[in-house]
């Protein structure tokens, strides 16, 4: 990504953590850098995402499902396509957003958008033991955080399939916790 197109010096916790991101992606060139934005968390996303334009992709998670309605109020997975000033003033935003509030699961995977897409949306809801249906919010970073003491191996597996890492921003700790697929214990990066 480039420099800020917004005129002033991003922050220096936002250039770290790009500088991360970048470094990441050419050690990995295979890997894509998904980001898993919880719309409940900043009402006005939409309007952020859209201002992006062709620099992303995105898909709302919650859209055909029968929460439709409110589905802008719920996960939105985005794909950078491009390096654009556009692709930056986002990735930089929600870099600095995230910081002051997490609202992002910042998720690396080889798989195409569409199949962790399909993936992610197939862990939205769960039957609760009475029968009814639940909105499983695992895209919330802080209920991704708790799931580590809740979550069996299996079902831990099973949410981390199609990914390498899933990384959340621990605001007491200052630093990204990262999550792997394979045998791998949480930790901070």
């Amino acid at each position: 990504m480039s420099a800020s197109g917004n005129g002033r010096r991003p922050d220096p916790n936002v250039l770290q953590f790009r500088t991360h991101i970048r470094h990441c992606l050419e050690q990995h060139p295979e890997t894509r850098l998904y980001v898993l934005v919880d719309g409940a968390r900043y009402m006005t996303l939409e309007n952020r995402l859209d201002a992006a334009g062709a620099a992303i992709r995105v898909e709302w998670l919650l859209a055909a499902t029968e929460l439709d309605e409110i589905s802008r109020g719920g996960p939105a997975l985005v794909e950078f396509v491009g390096d654009s000033a556009e692709a930056t003033q986002l990735l930089d935003w929600l870099i600095e957003r995230d910081q002051k509030s997490p609202l992002v699961s910042w998720l690396w995977s080889e798989r195409s958008f569409e199949a962790l897409s399909n993936h992610l949306k197939s862990h939205l809801f769960s039957r609760l033991p009475d029968g009814r249906m639940a909105l499983f919010r695992y895209y919330n970073p802080t209920v991704r955080r708790g799931l580590e003491s809740v979550l069996d191996s299996e079902q831990r597996m099973a949410l981390m399939l199609p990914l390498d890492r899933w990384q959340i921003w621990q605001p007491l700790a200052l630093a990204y916790q990262t999550y792997y697929r394979v045998g791998q214990e949480a930790r901070h990066a």
